[in-house]
């Protein structure tokens, strides 16, 4: 079986892929790591390059040589991160809500609220933070999923800590990330970017990427905001299958969906 490595976002955890997985056929090997100051973790050295780091000795511990990334958000930028850094460890790519860096004034002001950010959480906690977090309305989409799945991913949410996730935005936030668009075409693999129609910043993202990756598809999810995955599983469960069906073909041509 093909690995597949899924990459969580921000205050969330591997836990949080297993809706996804449940919905998918029996094709696939699933690996799906907290990671750096999330969950069972660890919390110092939050970087892109350090968590790179922790999935090549993840993969050599489990015997995997190559494998596919799927990334949401944060994760998503990791998964960029992977594919530039990590050519030959990497089969195919697949974001969703996600980007390649901020750049300029944007990623200057988004350093400072970013910062302003982690001291609210090491001075609000995690309780307090995370009910803010909930409640943003990029996320209000995943509150029409059953009562459920929502106190699920709450309870991911209070696995972390309050240092760790400050210390995971600080290191590896969107303004801590490094831009990648320059090396985006060197990335020779098959890439999915993934984003939901009413998500129009990363909707945009998406096809910036599309325009800098020699082998590409576009995939825009109807009726869902930013957790695309989260808000509309079974279409998400498609294209993630879709996806990693095409890879395994390699040879297809570049479409827009």
């Amino acid at each position: 079986m093909d690995a597949v490595t899924l990459l969580h976002g921000f205050t969330l955890g591997g836990a949080s892929w297993d809706d996804l997985t449940s919905r998918m056929p029996n094709e696939w090997r699933w690996i799906a790591p907290d990671l750096r100051g999330h969950g069972e973790a660890p919390i110092d050295e939050c970087t892109m390059d350090r968590c790179a780091a922790d999935l090549v000795a993840l993969w050599d511990h489990l015997g995997v040589e190559r494998s596919h990334v799927v990334g949401y958000s944060m994760g998503g930028r990791l998964a960029l991160h992977v594919a530039v850094r990590l050519p030959e460890r990497t089969r195919s790519l697949l974001t969703i809500g996600a980007h390649a860096g901020l750049e300029g004034s944007e990623r200057d002001e988004r350093r400072r609220t970013d910062e302003e950010l982690a001291h609210r959480i090491e001075t609000a906690g995690l309780d307090t933070f995370v009910h803010y977090w909930e409640e943003l309305p990029m996320f209000a989409g995943v509150m029409h999923r059953e009562r459920q799945f929502v106190a699920r991913l709450h309870e991911i949410r209070m696995r972390n800590t309050a240092a760790g996730l400050a210390a995971s935005l600080r290191g590896m936030g969107a303004a801590a990330m490094e831009p990648l668009w320059d090396e985006l075409p060197n990335i020779a693999v098959p890439c999915t970017f993934a984003a939901g129609e009413r998500d129009h910043r990363f909707v945009d993202a998406a096809l910036r990427m599309t325009g800098r990756v020699p082998d590409w598809r576009l995939r825009i999810v109807p009726d869902a905001g930013h957790a695309a995955h989260f808000e509309q599983p079974d279409t998400a469960a498609e294209i993630v299958a879709d996806h990693l069906r095409w890879a395994a073909s390699v040879g297809s041509s570049s479409t827009t969906d």
